[in-house]
């Protein structure tokens, strides 16, 4: 067995129809759909459908809570200029305004929410991630002690847990490990 050249494409453009084809050209070389990489692949798959589902819906909520914002300051110059009442003219500013900056607010959750689910895609999969790599670690090196595999593992994973780093950050780190992961089980699957 060599190497499928849609390989290529899983490591240097991963997207869901690059590991589609990736699936097919293994299993028509004679990898058993019960093979540990299969199991990577359904991963790594789920997570790359995920996050381009997840990328589109946040690009559908910011455009969406760009036009609440039009929309808002729309009906709030309206409200003010359509006064002639100069009493009634301040308190238009001030519930314009208000009214304004909470429709803002709140479209902007839409954005938040993105991330939020984002975040849920990357945290599934770093869980899987985890004992992918624990196994690894174990098959490659056998006779490292535990309490070393576990410091060099969670030293893996540490930017991904790490709050300072963002989501975007986060998901281009989990497709790299799904990616490395992915060709160490494809090598050894073929040695």
């Amino acid at each position: 067995m060599s190497l499928p050249d849609s390989l290529s494409t899983v490591l240097t453009n991963p997207t869901p129809e690059a590991l589609w084809r990736l699936q097919g050209d293994l299993l028509s070389q004679g990898f058993s759909p019960d093979a540990p990489v299969m199991a990577i692949l359904d991963a790594f798959y789920n997570f790359l459908n995920e996050l381009v589902a997840s990328a589109t819906a946040r690009e559908y909520s910011h455009f969406a809570s760009i036009l609440d914002m039009g929309a808002v300051a729309g009906v709030a110059k309206q409200n003010i200029l359509e006064s002639n009442d100069s009493d009634d003219w301040w308190q238009r500013v001030i519930a314009g305004s208000l009214s304004e900056s909470l429709m803002i607010m709140a479209a902007r959750q839409y954005v938040k929410a993105w991330e939020t689910e984002m975040l849920s895609d990357i945290n599934q999969s770093t869980w899987i991630l985890f004992r992918q790599y624990w196994r690894l670690s174990a098959e490659m090196q056998p006779h490292l002690a535990l309490e070393e595999r576990r410091r060099l593992v969670d030293e893996l994973f540490a930017p991904i847990h790490d709050q300072k780093v963002n989501g975007t950050a986060k998901a281009a780190l989990i497709g790299r490990l799904f990616q490395l992961l992915l060709l160490a089980n494809l090598v050894q699957e073929i040695a």
